[in-house]
């Protein structure tokens, strides 16, 4: 199953990329999350900086999602496919892999597209199926607004953005 998501932000591709390697999400907590669903916290390369090959870890109030950099073109590409988790519903997930590509447009405008393909596991896998669907929806719309509240602070200078990426493009299937 995929679930695909689209926004334009007012901000220019290098003010958001770093929120998808390095990034603390606001306190807010939207309805769904105070419910059990894993809100998400922070996102960080553990290795130090984003490149393919590298290890990405979410950490939610519920536990912690480690993902694998799959597909990495600075400003441009991310995708992950996630191979550890401590999350309560980690047994739900047969497949979880996200991909994120910023397209520049006119006015210093970005098109952030967010992809995620997923396939539930285990008993009940149908009804796990429309949980996570659910849980990853509220997830796309949660970390949009983060991430275009801090690309926006980054890009007027109230936000530094952390020291990223070695200049690596590629994939890994």
């Amino acid at each position: 199953m995929q679930i695909r998501s689209q926004w334009v932000f007012e901000s220019e591709p290098h003010h958001i990329w770093p929120n998808f390697l390095h990034t603390r999400m606001d306190d807010r907590r939207p309805l769904l999350f105070r419910l059990g669903i894993p809100k998400p916290v922070s996102c960080k390369v553990l290795e130090g900086e984003g490149a393919l090959g590298a290890t990405r870890q979410c950490t939610t109030d519920r536990g912690t999602i480690d993902q694998r950099i799959v597909a990495f073109e600075e400003n441009r590409k991310l995708r992950y496919r996630m191979i550890a988790s401590t999350v309560w519903c980690r047994d739900w997930v047969g497949h979880l892999e996200d991909q994120f590509t910023l397209t520049p447009l006119e006015g210093g405008r970005t098109k952030v597209e967010r992809l995620t393909e997923f396939r539930a596991a285990g008993w009940l896998w149908p009804v796990r199926q429309i949980g996570l669907w659910v849980a990853l929806a509220q997830a796309h719309r949660y970390a949009a607004r983060n991430w275009r509240r801090l690309s926006e602070a980054r890009k007027i200078g109230t936000l530094a953005a952390p020291v990223l990426a070695k200049r690596t493009t590629g994939e890994i299937l």
